[in-house]
Order: C-alpha cells, then structure tokens, then sequence
C-alpha cells in the first residue's frame, strides 16, 4: 500500500475512533441527554428501556472506538459501526444529524473495504498466532 494512503487511512480511523469514544462516553455518563434519539420501535423490538439501549450503545461505541484507535479488527468494527450509523440515519429521518451519521457511515465503510493503515493490525494476525498456539 502507497505510504502516503496507509498514513491517510491512519488519520481517518483515529478520527473516527475519537468520534466513536466521544459519543460513546458522553452516552455513558449522561444517558438522560440521548433518551430522545431512541427510536420508538427499538424499545418495543428489544423490550428494555430508552435508557438501557443508550447505555449499552455507549459502551458498544466506546469499545469499539478503542479497538478503531488501536487497530485491532479494524475492518470489522468499521463494518458494524458503519452499518449501525445507516440504520441511526435513516431511524432519524431527513435532517442534519442523518446526512452526518451518513457522511461518517461511508467513512467507516472504507476503511472496512480498505483497512485501517498505518498502525493497525493485519486482519488475519490474530487467526495465524492462533493456530500457531
């Protein structure tokens, strides 16, 4: 891969790691202030509360911003977070908030497609010192 692609793919996931650890943190400890976003059919589908889906949203985006930051399974958190950012999208109807989620959703899927550059993790590194062991 070009230097220069590999650096700029470092770049975008860090920065998205740091927009997934700053909504996943603020949704940790101030849960009251994202009840609003929840949408209606996903309590009724999941049966629990607006406040426990944002709790376990923030510690699934605050996980999964660690492992981005650190480049561990880079393709496949970009995967699951870009897709969840299309379903909060569209959840949210047209407005600025869905066309950023969407912005930043494309963003995720590339690195999925094109991994996450300098600094991360092969993505079969752990499969072959696993089988090794």
């Amino acid at each position: 891969m070009n230097r220069n692609v590999s650096w700029g793919l470092f770049v975008i996931r860090v920065g998205l790691a740091g927009v997934l650890l700053w909504f996943g943190v603020q949704e940790i400890f101030a849960p009251e202030a994202w009840i609003g976003y929840v949408p209606e059919w996903a309590i009724t589908w999941s049966g629990v509360s607006a406040a426990a889906i944002v709790l376990l949203n923030g510690t699934l985006e605050t996980i999964f911003g660690l492992l981005m930051l650190v480049g561990v399974f880079t393709r496949i958190v970009a995967l699951i977070m870009g897709l969840h950012l299309i379903l909060i999208a569209f959840s949210l109807g047209y407005n600025s908030i869905a066309v950023r989620d969407i912005g930043l959703a494309m963003a995720f899927l590339g690195i999925a497609v094109a991994g996450g550059g300098a600094f991360s993790m092969p993505s079969d590194f752990i499969f072959r010192h696993r089988r090794a062991l």
